[in-house]
């Protein structure tokens, strides 16, 4: 305990995760946590949105962690993790600042790694990510494209709004374009359930995208194509653009699995590690989203709270996908899942309408921007889906 008889959280990452974390624990309980959020960054990159960034459809809005966190006492320390001495419960940064803790709370994200050599990676930062590709195919010296998804844990999402978003651009630029996604997956976002995938299916096939699903791509040995696996078929492809490998970040004094990532259990608590958590991309979690960040970020404050005095029984981390595919074409369909099954809606599914359905995040965001997030809303150029995993 602190000087104050108060819980001292450490949350390290300032991210979806990091900073529901933060929110959560202070609307949970305010008067028994001491809270420090170790970032080093000043703003809250709105990453789901920079996929629109190539074709004008959208735009992505970072907000100021400070103003995020106004009126929440939480203590921003600029600077970032460096390892954990989890005997002494503390947490040393990278400036040599030691931090001691009662809980800790790990929302550092994944690491995005490099796609195969023979392809361009997407990177959702660059803001000038696909416009050789677009300016390629308004010219008329490519005319087709493959996205490709890499196996392992991943966030498939962004390769669908990008294969739909550039045969969308080429249509309206008066071009024909061959767009196809390569994916490791059944069927197009499996993750999200039966009728959310037939949905995505007949989008996809209804702007021309094709998709080669349980596919595996290298280069074929005749040159400008891919060897499509198992099958082995060629698929004929001017350019090639994959999404980044997801990795895990190993954290000196903490354990991981062979990926990098921390083993947590249902209430988000690292295995074997007392008064650590892990949220977000780091942990084990096989699916990587934003919204099942903030879930976890829920779970690991409950608990937290729990221990802190907070008079509520943690509820453990349950799961449920809620996302919107960017289309850019004026699509609207909602769809909602179950453990069991998943079914077509057109009611909202979550408020606000944000593109990352975070509990304590998402309103704040709202509000601090006094827009209600109109570049996110479930309506024009999305099409919202929700699945709750079992």
């Amino acid at each position: 305990m602190s000087r104050a008889g108060l819980h001292r959280v450490v949350i390290a990452g300032g991210g979806v995760a990091g900073l529901e974390a933060a929110l959560a624990l202070h609307a949970l309980a305010p008067d028994a946590v001491e809270v420090s959020l170790l970032e080093p960054a000043g703003e809250l990159v709105d990453r789901p949105m920079l996929a629109a960034r190539p074709f004008a459809a959208g735009r992505a809005q970072d907000t100021p962690i400070d103003r995020i966190l106004s009126g929440t006492g939480v203590r921003h320390v600029r600077d970032r993790l460096a390892s954990v001495d989890a005997a002494a419960g503390a947490v040393h940064t990278a400036e040599g600042e030691a931090l001691e803790y009662d809980s800790l709370i790990v929302a550092l994200g994944a690491r995005a790694v490099s796609g195969p050599p023979w392809a361009a990676t997407f990177w959702p930062e660059d803001p000038n990510a696909l416009s050789g590709l677009l300016r390629d195919l308004e010219e008329g010296y490519s005319h087709s494209v493959a996205f490709v998804i890499p196996a392992g844990p991943s966030w498939p999402l962004p390769a669908y709004e990008l294969a739909l978003m550039t045969a969308g651009d080429a249509a309206g630029m008066g071009q024909t374009a061959q767009v196809t996604v390569v994916t490791p997956e059944p069927r197009p976002l499996a993750v999200f359930g039966p009728a959310a995938s037939v949905a995505v299916a007949k989008l996809l096939a209804d702007h021309g995208v094709d998709v080669l699903t349980d596919a595996h791509a290298t280069p074929h040995p005749s040159g400008r194509s891919l060897l499509i696996r198992p099958g082995d078929r060629r698929l004929d492809v001017d350019r090639v653009i994959a999404l980044p490998r997801i990795e895990g970040r190993p954290i000196p004094g903490l354990p991981a699995d062979a990926d990098g990532f921390l083993p947590v259990d249902r209430h988000c608590r690292v295995r074997g590690i007392a008064g650590v958590y892990a949220a977000g991309d780091i942990a084990d979690f096989p699916v990587k989203h934003g919204g099942l960040a903030a879930e976890m970020a829920d779970a690991a404050a409950e608990d937290i709270a729990a221990r802190a005095g907070a008079d509520l029984v943690p509820a453990p981390f349950a799961p449920v996908l809620r996302g919107t595919l960017l289309t850019g074409s004026g699509e609207r369909r909602h769809l909602r899942g179950g453990p069991h099954e998943s079914t077509a809606s057109d009611r909202l599914l979550w408020w606000p309408p944000a593109k990352v359905a975070a509990r304590h995040l998402a309103p704040v965001l709202a509000e601090r921007s006094g827009e209600a997030l109109r570049d996110v809303e479930t309506g024009v150029g999305g099409l919202p889906v929700h699945h709750q995993l079992t």
